[in-house]
């Protein structure tokens, strides 16, 4: 891969996705692109950050559907090393069977499905969602020698994704209620830093009843139960 071919791949592919009027079409030219990889199936998952212990997921593929039905009802989301590795976006993943070593029959069942090869990368939405992009082959070692390829070429095709499906409103995009007034973040910011009711309506001039009342409405849009972890998912989604 040259660097001339390289910015010419790149501008002609960003042209593509936007212009991208539905959010189907995502999926059609994510195939196109893969497979001029030489790769024959795509997994995109968009992962939010919040909430922490149960993070919101969407996916988008063109894998076998018997293995995605397996992937799910096995809950492999909880044990693919994939998934952890591909949290620091621009990452390439390579597949090997080490990899998946303590993720079960994660590996075996996946071999049995087709997928023998693969590679993943990640790219991060203004609003912290992860999109990680994982391409298949059915062939065996597909991935080692264009390794440098892969992960600068994925990391731009899961971008462009995320912003197609944000640009077009889609709902794996959605994050939780985020519409605050100017107040609501200046509370947000003093309870992220630790300081009290009574503490934040002396630094705003304001009674300790505001503040509370503020606290409340954004516990109810956050739907959490204390005033930590509304500062926690804040921070997490980038509102502070």
């Amino acid at each position: 891969m040259t660097t001339d071919n390289y910015f010419v791949w790149r501008g002609e592919t960003e042209n593509e996705f936007q212009a991208l009027t539905e959010v189907v079409q995502v999926k059609s030219l994510l195939q196109t692109h893969i497979e001029a990889l030489g790769f024959d199936s795509f997994a995109f998952l968009v992962q939010h950050p919040v909430p922490f212990t149960r993070p919101r997921v969407f996916l988008f593929s063109t894998y076998p559907d018997s293995w995605v039905k397996r992937y799910e009802s096995e809950n492999y989301y909880a044990v693919d090393p994939v998934l952890l590795l591909c949290q620091r976006p621009g990452r390439g993943v390579e597949w090997t069977r080490d990899l998946f070593t303590g993720a079960g029959n994660l590996w075996a069942e996946a071999n049995a499905a087709g997928l023998n090869s693969g590679f993943s990368c990640s790219a991060m939405a203004p609003n912290r969602a992860i999109g990680i992009l994982s391409i298949a082959s059915s062939l065996h070692s597909h991935t080692q020698h264009i390794r440098i390829q892969l992960e600068v070429k994925l990391h731009f095709l899961a971008e462009l994704s995320l912003r197609v499906l944000e640009r077009l409103n889609d709902g794996s995009m959605a994050v939780l209620s985020n519409d605050f007034s100017q107040r609501e973040l200046e509370i947000l910011k003093w309870t992220a830093e630790g300081k009290t009711s009574a503490e934040i309506s002396l630094i705003l001039a304001i009674s300790e009843h505001t503040v509370n009342f503020h606290q409340k409405n954004m516990q109810k849009r956050f739907n959490v139960s204390n005033k930590t972890q509304i500062a926690c998912y804040a921070a997490a989604i980038g509102l502070i």
